[in-house]
């Protein structure tokens, strides 16, 4: 039986841990296919390909700009649902969906 030591076991809850965290995506932006990277974990994001902590401050501006978003978008909703049919058909002729 292998001896399993505290380096051994530090390192594979790292390995996990960084799996879990990022997230590869692909998503169309103008018409191409792009791929980004998402984080799972919420009240971080992405920075130079590492996930970050937001400070407090940028998680309230986000907060209150995706309430202005969502006050927004009530009125373009007819709209976006034509524009997101149309991408859809695009997403599955490429074979992303």
């Amino acid at each position: 039986m292998k001896e399993l030591n505290l380096t051994d076991i530090v390192n594979d809850i790292c390995e996990t841990d960084i799996d879990e965290a990022r997230v590869k995506k692909t998503v169309v932006r103008g018409g191409k296919r792009k791929k980004i990277w998402k984080t799972t974990t919420p009240g971080q994001k992405i920075v130079g390909g590492k996930a970050k902590r937001m400070s407090a401050a940028e998680r309230m501006r986000r907060k209150r700009g995706a309430r202005k978003a969502a006050i927004k978008r009530r009125g373009k909703k007819s709209v976006m649902r034509r524009k997101r049919a149309k991408s859809m058909k695009k997403r599955s002729s490429m074979g992303v969906h």
